[in-house]
């Protein structure tokens, strides 16, 4: 049997296992650390809001498989959502540095976030990295809500989310405050899946579908003229 390459989904579809096992073992992981600062540490559920927020839908993609389309396109917005706010905080769009719920409130204070995430690098790369980090953000953040290259920017955020979460971890930052490993498995995962009701791709997909029965018509029709 053909595989059909234009099926969204299809270039990462064979490592679809690879990437549901890991999606799981991330959320086993955040389920152990969620519940541990709850009954060991008696912090409070409220208090996890954030990694909650992503592993709930995360969840109902590993328990569905990615099988329901609808649910794999739903999860393209809480990646989305992540990445552009994070990027109109940094960008003061979300108000100053130090309004309640205000990470960094300009430019200057997230490259000074980004120097002490990124403190292993040198010093001379740490404004390109902040620079390139919020175009990615930007980019990958506007193709998952318009479904735009959807395997290719899902496996992009994997990746993006992944290196963040790296960094994070050898900067002796708590990764699992955020559930960014859980989002870059969540990601991988859905870039093995179709997730394209109401996306770009799925809507140049079905007008290239249209087109191409005319053409074989009209080639039909041009070789019975010939044959004529």
């Amino acid at each position: 049997m053909r595989l059909n390459s234009n099926k969204p989904g299809a270039p990462f579809a064979r490592i679809k296992p690879i990437a549901f096992a890991l999606l799981w073992a991330a959320l086993i992981a955040q389920a152990i650390w969620m519940t541990a600062h709850h009954f060991r540490l008696h912090e409070p559920w409220s208090s996890m809001s954030y990694p909650l927020t992503y592993a709930a839908p995360f969840l109902l993609l590993a328990l569905t498989g990615g099988r329901i389309r609808g649910i794999a396109s739903l999860l393209r917005l809480p990646l989305a959502v992540a990445f552009l706010d994070a990027v109109a905080d940094r960008l003061g769009l979300l108000g100053p540095h130090g309004t309640p719920g205000v990470a960094w409130g300009d430019f200057a204070h997230f490259i000074s976030y980004t120097a002490r995430l990124n403190a292993f690098m040198p010093a001379a790369t740490i404004p390109a990295l902040a620079v390139l980090a919020t175009i990615g953000e930007t980019t990958f953040g506007i193709a998952l809500i318009f479904g735009i290259y959807l395997p290719v920017a899902a496996i992009g955020s994997a990746t993006l989310l992944f290196l963040f979460a790296t960094a994070m971890t050898i900067a002796g930052f708590s990764q699992f405050s955020y559930g960014v490993y859980l989002m870059a498995a969540g990601a991988l995962a859905l870039s093995t899946v179709d997730a394209s009701l109401l996306s770009m791709d799925s809507f140049l997909q079905s007008r290239r579908n249209n087109f191409e029965p005319d053409s074989h018509h009209r080639a039909d029709r041009d070789t019975d003229t010939v044959h004529l």
